[in-house]
């Protein structure tokens, strides 16, 4: 994948309307009402989504938060249930990863009391609810005509908060394909998102039939960006931008490519691993039992390796 497929891994929600601290922290209502935040759970420092009676899942590259997925009274309106890891699933592995993806699923010792459907279609053209809990949206990014260009991403604050994005494409094939959004000015959706950090591991949900199911797991953002290419000066910076022509986007370890300045808006883009694209993969996790005696279970797992750096 090139420079402009992937870049940081992505960590919070910033919104295009407002930088209100406390904006969208509760559950949706009106047509976004049951939109899947009522699937979320704590995992650590992140959040994953309940997607069988004993199962979560969320991406890889958070890694192992802890032992422990917290489903509180803001995602569900019933008191807060702690369930626990097993940590002797998979053959004492203790999750299962999703080859070739940014998936991963954990299994529970307990039992859901809900959970989410995946979905099986082309969410692209479709507005997606998404969630996540990182810090709200810091300085305006200016460009070279003093104009507001997007926002500085800034420090995670836990808060967990859900808001929209139109998904216009994919990326990568197979197990590695994700969904694409961009952070638009013009034609935004009503609570027009992306993503920053905290906001990796949680769900992306689209509707289906007349029910949200979930189609992706937040993954990674494009970024850095920097108003030069020079190695070593520390002016790069992170942000949510619905115009980054005229940036240049990279790492000084990677290097930086100038993003041609066009009369239109080039936004800056999220991605989210796709569920859909693994829809038998997870079926077959989520529903085989644990080996046993006189149980006989075969794991097929593939994978298309795909070169990225996840925000």
């Amino acid at each position: 994948m090139t420079w402009l497929v992937m870049g940081q891994r992505a960590e919070a929600l910033v919104f295009a309307d407002s930088g209100d601290p406390v904006f969208n922290s509760a559950a949706p209502t009106g047509v976004y009402a049951d939109s899947g935040w009522q699937y979320m759970g704590y995992f650590g420092s992140f959040l994953g989504t309940a997607i069988g009676s004993q199962y979560f899942i969320t991406a890889q590259h958070i890694g192992v938060q802890g032992t422990t997925f917290l489903q509180s009274a803001l995602f569900t309106g019933v008191p807060e249930v702690i369930y626990t890891v097993d940590t002797a699933a998979n053959g004492g592995l203790g999750y299962w990863d999703v080859a070739g993806s940014d998936l991963r699923i954990f299994k529970i010792e307990e039992s859901f009391a809900a959970y989410a459907e995946l979905y099986t279609g082309n969410a692209v053209g479709q507005v997606a609810v998404l969630t996540g809990r990182g810090g709200v949206r810091g300085d305006a990014v200016l460009g070279g005509s003093g104009e507001t260009r997007g926002w500085l991403h800034t420090a995670a604050d836990g808060v967990a908060r859900w808001g929209t994005n139109e998904i216009t494409g994919t990326v990568g094939s197979g197990a590695g394909s994700y969904w694409v959004a961009g952070f638009d000015d013009e034609e935004r959706t009503d609570f027009e998102a992306g993503l920053s950090v905290g906001d990796s591991g949680a769900g992306m949900f689209v509707m289906d039939g007349g029910q949200w199911k979930l189609a992706g797991i937040n993954s990674s953002i494009d970024g850095l960006f920097d108003v030069n290419s020079v190695v070593g000066d520390g002016s790069e910076f992170s942000a949510s931008l619905f115009d980054r022509g005229g940036f240049y986007q990279g790492s000084d370890a990677g290097g930086w490519n100038l993003v041609a300045d066009r009369p239109a808006d080039v936004p800056s883009r999220i991605y989210m691993s796709s569920v859909t694209a693994n829809v038998g993969t997870i079926a077959g996790i989520i529903a085989v039992p644990e080996p046993g005696a006189g149980a006989l279970v075969v794991m097929v797992l593939w994978g298309v390796a795909l070169r990225r750096r996840r925000c």
